[in-house]
């Protein structure tokens, strides 16, 4: 019995530091998220391009914006992107030559990044900047619906 409860609590061990040594990659954030920012929703869609890069769609109030990004240890690091020629955003956004930065507000210095944490739970968080200041948020994978 005491061989049992030990080979039981070392099982248990080294699943748990396995777990904890899980690299996080882009498919790990790849998919719908639901977000909540000051009480309101937020749709972002996160796909998984070359490497640690991604392409994302944030819907907020009836506009898209297209995002792009890169995973660095659990965090994404997203900004967004648009065509220079006439400042809407390219059914390409995300391939090499079409994307552009948005420039940040009047004195920003650069775009701001939206950064993206995953959480061990399975959730993500993270904070963005609005013209009121940073903001936190979190977010939750949107399930797919059942058939039948």
């Amino acid at each position: 019995m005491l061989k049992m409860i030990t080979f039981v609590a070392a099982l248990a061990i080294a699943a748990t530091a396995a777990a904890q040594e899980k690299k996080i990659t882009t498919a790990d954030f790849a998919g719908t998220w639901n977000i909540e920012v000051m009480s309101h929703q937020i749709a972002m869609v996160i796909e998984p391009a070359e490497g640690n890069t991604v392409t994302a769609t944030m819907m907020m109030m009836g506009r898209d914006t297209l995002l792009k990004g890169e995973l660095v240890d659990k965090t994404l690091t997203l900004v967004g992107v648009k065509s220079a020629a006439n400042g809407t955003m390219p059914p390409e956004h995300g391939t090499p030559g079409h994307d552009h930065e948005v420039p940040a507000a009047a004195g920003g210095g650069g775009p701001k990044p939206i950064l993206v944490t995953l959480q061990e739970d399975g959730t993500i968080a993270g904070e963005m900047m609005t013209n009121q200041g940073p903001v936190k948020w979190t977010g939750e994978k949107l399930r797919a619906k059942k058939k039948g």
